[in-house]
């Protein structure tokens, strides 16, 4: 059984091509208004490739997701529970411009964090870090993305 690439994806890798042959055809026109026409089509035949990008990386337009994720790679191996708790207050100040996420469990050997969204519209509502512990401290995490 085989699976087709979704089409955007397919767009993506067509537009990229189609915007180095209009940049390499660039330099061999002479026309201004030409070489201007052709930059402007490559800008957009990238476009695809940009969605993707951004939808592949989100937390480069995304600022609640780029903390999350700085929460997630602070978080070590061998940390206590007193010390993620630490984090989280340092990287989401009371006062600070993103909320703290919810803690949706925690048990002696386990303790689950749900991203909050800011936004009761946000469909972005389950980024999860899953760390689980043993001895009172950090054995395995788990980053799980919306």
């Amino acid at each position: 059984m085989s699976s087709s690439p979704h089409p955007i994806f397919v767009l993506a890798v067509l537009g990229s091509v189609v915007t180095v042959i209009m940049l390499i055809t660039v330099f061999r026109v002479r026309s201004w208004v030409l070489r201007v026409l052709l930059v402007l089509i490559a800008l957009l035949a990238l476009a695809p490739t940009g969605l993707v990008l951004v939808t592949v990386n989100p937390e480069w337009v995304d600022a609640r997701i780029r903390s999350y994720k700085d929460f997630y790679e602070g978080i070590q191996i061998g940390m206590t529970r007193d010390e993620v708790m630490a984090l989280q207050a340092q990287i989401y100040p009371a006062e600070g411009p993103r909320r703290a996420p919810h803690i949706f469990m925690e048990e002696a050997d386990v303790l689950t964090f749900f991203m909050d969204p800011e936004d009761p519209k946000s469909s972005l509502n389950c980024e999860a870090i899953l760390l689980t512990l043993k001895e009172g401290k950090v054995v395995a995490k788990t980053y799980s993305p919306d």
